[in-house]
């Protein structure tokens, strides 16, 4: 295929070469996970795995679904996944990945990764292969979310394609056992990482022109970072409007940040087409109709993009999740990350570090597999069937946090060594708030605004 007529937005069917899968799985292990990625340790519990291999393997189709904190070391660790049950297994992936160039393409499709190109025969591919024993992994979550300790909303992919498999066997009048099986995984640091962590502070300052608080302990420092970060965006967003308001400091920041969020999506909503539904489909709506208009403002249309995805990044630190009483190095790790991947994208090492997020310092990845959820036992052919799914889906949910809070539970004695007093600790929230998944941006109805599910 030539240059010239190559376009990323063309699917193709993944063409898996098993020599070179198999070849990729030692450089993955002993290469990428502990030395770039920094992965000292994968602690994977043999019954753990002995459940996934009862499930992904011939006489089965098997669809998995692991959370997604992050990306790249997801990705490695769930090649690392399939290399010890199933090395044929297919993932799926970004286009702007598979797509990216025709070399990286053939790599890729090679590799055995689906691309999600808007309209391609991605969920085709994905039941012809879980039919032939392989198992298709695919993150229900949609993107990386940053936030270990919480599972976010899913997207009904992985269940809508376990229930067609399953209506394939029935016309087939096949017996094939049909699976969902949660995946959970979390890392941790093995030492106190302070240094690392103002290191990461420091550049973050630099780059973004703020004063440097060096001489701050490392929590108050995160503190003065984010309250930075968040004056700065108001006075990028709201211009004028920005130096009347109150100045922000740690004890109101959440408020402060809801508020800013919401004036945001107000904006938005009232010049583009809004739909009713959770705050992702609100948001969909809103991406549709930029590409919508685009053409008619150009420079209204980029400036709304930059909106957007500000709100995006204000569903980041939240008092749903961060309100408590001590932060982990963890949590203050997560926030860093995500802040730099969001707003530093100049320069070549900010291009390498937004493609490889490399951790700050080593880390010990924990692996589980929650009881798989056995959809050919749930399956109807007739009535409706939507109930039936959006029940699925909220048990995988169910089983995915539960998964993430057994690990917690788990990684505690050595994680709550390194904890922090939380400057933003409001006393507010809930210990288990984060279960709500609430999103930053405020239910209360607004003129012209859609009611939110939230």
């Amino acid at each position: 295929m030539s240059r010239a007529r190559f376009d990323p937005l063309v699917y193709r069917d993944p063409t898996p070469n098993p020599l070179l899968i198999r070849a990729m799985g030692p450089l993955n292990q002993h290469g990428v996970l502990p030395h770039l990625l920094r992965v000292r340790a994968i602690d994977f519990p043999r019954e753990d795995l002995e459940r996934l291999r009862a499930c992904v393997r011939p006489g089965t189709a098997a669809f998995l679904g692991p959370n997604h904190p992050e990306f790249m070391t997801d990705w490695m660790l769930d090649k690392e996944i399939s290399r010890r049950s199933s090395p044929l297994m297919a993932h799926w992936a970004s286009y702007e990945i598979v797509n990216q160039s025709p070399a990286a393409q053939w790599l890729w499709l090679s590799n055995n990764l689906i691309a999600n190109a808007p309209g391609g025969g991605g969920r085709e591919y994905s039941i012809r292969w879980a039919l032939a024993g392989h198992g298709v992994l695919l993150h229900p979550e949609g993107w990386a979310t940053w936030q270990a300790d919480r599972i976010s909303g899913l997207v009904p992919g992985i269940i809508e394609m376990a229930w067609e498999t399953c209506r394939r066997i029935r016309l087939m009048h096949g017996t094939t056992p049909a699976f969902v099986v949660p995946l959970v995984w979390k890392l941790h640091f093995e030492r106190d990482v302070s240094a690392e962590l103002c290191a990461e502070m420091n550049h973050i300052e630099h780059a973004l022109g703020l004063p440097s608080r060096a001489s701050l302990a490392v929590e108050k420092r995160f503190a003065r970072l984010m309250i930075g970060v968040l004056q700065a965006r108001r006075a990028r967003f709201l211009g004028a409007e920005a130096e009347r308001l109150a100045p922000v400091d740690a004890r109101g920041f959440f408020e402060a940040q809801r508020a800013f969020a919401d004036r945001l999506l107000a904006d938005l909503e009232a010049r583009h087409e809004t739909t009713e539904g959770d705050l992702r489909k609100r948001l969909f709506a809103i991406r549709r109709s930029i590409r919508k208009h685009e053409s008619e403002d150009v420079e209204r249309a980029r400036r709304d993009r930059a909106m957007l995805k500000e709100v995006e990044r204000l569903q980041q630190f939240v008092a749903e999740i961060y309100d408590q009483s001590t932060l982990t190095q963890e949590h203050i790790a997560e926030n860093l990350k995500q802040t730099r991947l969001a707003l530093l994208h100049r320069g070549m090492r900010e291009i390498l570090h937004n493609l490889i997020p490399v951790a700050v310092a080593p880390r010990i990845a924990h692996v589980r597999v929650p009881e798989p959820m056995a959809i050919h036992e749930a399956f109807v052919e007739s009535g409706d069937e939507e109930p039936t799914k959006m029940a699925l889906l909220a048990q995988l949910h169910a089983r995915l946090q539960a998964g993430v809070d057994g690990l917690i539970a788990e990684c505690r004695p050595s994680v709550d060594r390194f904890r922090r007093e939380n400057p933003f600790h409001t006393g507010l929230q809930s210990t288990s708030a984060y279960r709500s998944n609430t999103p930053i941006c405020s239910s209360t109805r607004r003129p012209g605004w859609p009611a939110s599910s939230s």
